[in-house]
């Protein structure tokens, strides 16, 4: 028999550099046929999860003249999250105010008592009595020696010394990628949440996912830094939330009662938990029918977390999924839930339930019967090991050279890792969590260094009624006004990318908050394009059906994991019915290098009205110029009166509906050369040409039989008739100002079409004025 290490599969055309990498080569316009494939489409209600600063998109354009290297400046390519306070209680400040006043912390926000606990349910073990660790025990830690873990590079961890230890040797060793195992030394307790406890074990893989969370400058000693207060670190939206706590802990008999550590003298885990209670309301909204280790891996790390059900899962497709995502920067974790008990069981086989085990590594063995997948498998515990086939002293490994055991590492030195095959492994385990980690996290945590990184792309958007929350594919009038970004994906020697896309919507924690909102149904759809084709239409979704669409779900995350081959696609994230306001987040990983930017526009007026209308004439039904009869009875200039009667005489020829006094102070302003609050009576003609230009275009979006109203979506196509096109931000802006209850008037559309004519007029003298030779100084 021989054997051989699992490579990458479908990955067999890994990516090494990072993804600040950029290729401006495009595709070829011949593509062989490659069907897409939709791996798997995450919606759990629960399941969760970024970050771009906010900005205007310039030189975007549609043209293809514009380097696909110069779209992406649009998105963000780096800073998967960030570090901003907000509104948040200073630490330093507090453990400093708390020192001063020699008195220990009591947290304001969540005091010890039955609120802190439940909000609905009263937990079975009582009386509950809230203890500081110094109460529990003559000298707490708040973690020990041998529970820190110290990332030495290359994959290696060990033990050491960690806050409010007293220093020590390490305890154990280990590859993270092959071997270690570092004892997770933490229970759930009597009322603890398991799937809370699985996504911390997971978390021994990488020691400095865990040093962000819990920051290991805290400790009970008295002399330094103690006063009560603990703080803690989770994932919100984009950004690391930190959260303060008091050391007041629920206690049953002098026991805790929730997570705590094997340890009795270390209350890392405790305080944990409690930081993570109170960013949810309560101990109750952690443990209850909402949690899950999905969103608690996203809430501690940050990745795009996808969940598998194992048990009704076509196993070729499983096995595809572990194939693709263990070479690559994701961590994966497993489970067993049985239904009929959520106790934590160990099952005849030697697994536990309610675990987390870690997938770290695939092999093929090659026997007489043919190959057998294995799956290598790490319990944080370093007990729960599975007894089965190829299990450590199972009869299958008799079969195998010594130099074939030695490659498999079988006779592993440590506890906690085994291996199993993939047959046993689907037919066991019940949920598989992938968290794919950003680039920015790869780089930052040298355990995952033997993977290989993502390219990763993040936008920080928002839907808003009247303007780009046009709804699913349901509403084919609207669904193209939504949000897009394109992804150009080369041709490479595989032919094929893999890209992950998630949408997360912003969401609240605790759902008692004062002004909490709820999830609406979101999801995104996908598009395959022309490489010519700039931005999805109207017309061209009513003509092309999605390559995908997600189910949409009210969740806080939507994950899609997707095979592309090469060509030009755009992502729409989209909620199911148009007119929903709310915040979102796009992240894109793909393992190839491609060329992502949001679709925008330039600000620019391509059609100068003006000037084509400037030689003509406005004439009358009887024959006679305008400009004749009204030099007879209107003097030269003009004020803003003396326009309204003359546009009100002859409003039906040029106007949809009779002009207010603020159309005209706006039609002044347009012509108005020498700021005088007058027009020219011989700038009358082309203003008129100007209206009835304008007029013409809004009569091909009218609503219904209202000839002075449309929909506030069609103002991007309505400029464009209008000879105008205009950047996202400022489209966003003229919704605002001159749209109400998403409707506008033909009146609001003139203003808004006077404002940009003005705003490029003054652009153009300012750029005229500073490049004139006149202005420049000698010394330029």
């Amino acid at each position: 028999m021989s054997v051989e290490a699992e490579h990458g599969g479908c990955w067999d055309s890994c990516v090494r550099l990072m993804c600040h990498n950029h290729s401006s080569s495009q595709p070829s316009n011949h593509r062989q046929p490659y069907p897409a494939r939709h791996l798997y489409a995450n919606g759990n209600k629960n399941g969760l999860n970024g970050h771009i600063k906010d900005g205007i998109a310039r030189n975007a354009t549609k043209t293809n003249g514009v380097r696909p290297e110069e779209k992406i400046s649009t998105v963000s390519r780096g800073y998967w999250t960030v570090e901003r306070p907000r509104q948040q209680p200073n630490y330093h400040a507090v453990r400093r105010s708390c020192r001063e006043r020699g008195a220990l912390f009591d947290d304001p926000d969540f005091p010890a008592g039955p609120k802190c606990l439940y909000k609905n349910k009263r937990p079975a073990v009582q009386p509950i009595v809230w203890m500081r660790p110094h109460e529990m025990c003559q000298r707490p830690k708040f973690m020990a020696d041998s529970s820190r873990l110290v990332s030495h590079g290359n994959g290696v961890v060990s033990t050491g010394a960690g806050g409010g230890g007293s220093g020590g040797e390490p305890t154990r060793n280990g590859t993270i990628g092959g071997g270690s195992s570092v004892r997770c030394g933490v229970e759930p307790g009597e009322l603890g949440d398991h799937g809370f406890l699985a996504a911390v074990s997971s978390l021994t893989l990488t020691p400095k996912f865990l040093d962000r969370v819990v920051p290991m400058d805290q400790s009970f000693d008295t002399t330094t830094s103690y006063c009560g207060l603990f703080r803690f670190r989770f994932w919100y939206f984009g950004e690391w939330k930190e959260v303060l706590v008091d050391d007041k802990l629920p206690t049953y008999r002098g026991r805790l009662v929730y997570m705590h550590s094997t340890n009795p003298t270390e209350f890392w885990a405790a305080l944990l938990e409690k930081a993570y209670a109170k960013l949810y309301g309560c101990y109750e909204n952690i443990s209850g029918p909402g949690s899950s280790t999905t969103r608690a891996l996203q809430d501690l790390t940050g990745g795009i977390v996808q969940s598998f059900g194992l048990s009704n899962q076509d196993r070729f497709l499983t096995y595809q999924v572990l194939n693709s995502a263990v070479p690559r920067s994701s961590l994966l974790i497993s489970t067993i839930t049985l239904k009929e008990n959520k106790r934590q069981l160990r099952l005849r086989n030697g697994l536990m339930t309610q675990h987390a085990y870690s997938v770290t590594g695939l092999a093929r063995v090659r026997g007489p019967l043919g190959d057998t997948p294995l799956v290598r498998l790490r319990n944080p515990w370093g007990e729960g090991e599975w007894t089965g086939p190829w299990s450590e002293r199972s009869w299958e490994w008799d079969g195998l050279s010594n130099r074939d055991k030695e490659l498999l590492s079988v006779r592993v030195r440590n506890d906690g890792e085994f291996w199993m095959s993939f047959e046993d492994f689907a037919r066991h385990f019940t949920q598989l969590d992938i968290v794919h980690v950003s680039p920015d996290d790869w780089m930052t945590e040298p355990a995952l260094h033997s993977k290989q990184p993502w390219r990763a792309v993040l936008a920080r958007r928002r839907w808003r009624s009247g303007y780009n929350a046009g709804g699913g594919p349901g509403y084919p009038e609207t669904t193209a006004m939504n949000p897009q970004f394109h992804i150009g994906i080369p041709r490479t020697p595989g032919n094929k990318c893999h890209v992950v896309v998630s949408v997360v919507q912003q969401y609240e924690t605790d759902p008692e908050a004062k002004g909490a909102r709820p999830l609406f149904a979101i999801g995104f759809a996908v598009y395959e394009v022309p490489h010519s084709t700039s931005r999805l239409t109207s017309q061209f979704v009513a003509q092309q059906q999605p390559l995908d669409v997600t189910n949409h779900s009210v969740a806080r995350e939507v994950v899609t994991f997707f095979t592309l081959p090469p060509g030009d696609y755009i992502v729409v994230p989209q909620t199911n019915v148009p007119n929903c306001d709310a915040k979102f987040l796009l992240r894109i990983l793909t393992d190839e290098q491609s060329n992502i930017w949001e679709v925008n526009d330039d600000n620019m007026v391509f059609k100068n009205i003006s000037a084509e209308f400037l030689e003509d004439t406005v004439i009358l039904p009887d024959g006679k110029p305008l400009l004749t009869k009204l030099m007879v009875k209107y003097p030269p200039e003009l004020d803003v009166t003396q326009l309204q009667k003359i546009l009100r005489a002859h409003w039906k020829a040029y106007l949809a509906e009779k002009p207010s006094l603020e159309l005209c102070k706006s039609l002044i302003m347009l012509r108005d050369i020498n700021i005088s609050g007058r027009i020219n009576m011989l700038d009358i003609p082309v203003l008129m040409h100007m209206l009835q230009f304008w007029k013409i275009a809004f009569q091909k979006f009218e609503k219904g039989v209202n000839p002075t109203k449309t929909s506030s979506y069609n103002l991007r196509p309505l400029l464009w008739e209008a000879g105008s096109t205009v950047s996202n931000k400022v489209l966003e802006c003229l919704v605002l100002r001159f749209a109400k209850n998403r409707i506008l008037t033909s009146e609001c559309f003139i203003m808004a079409m006077v404002r940009l004519h003005l705003a490029h007029v003054n652009l153009d003298d300012y750029l005229l004025v500073n490049s004139s030779p006149s202005t420049r100084t000698k010394d330029e």
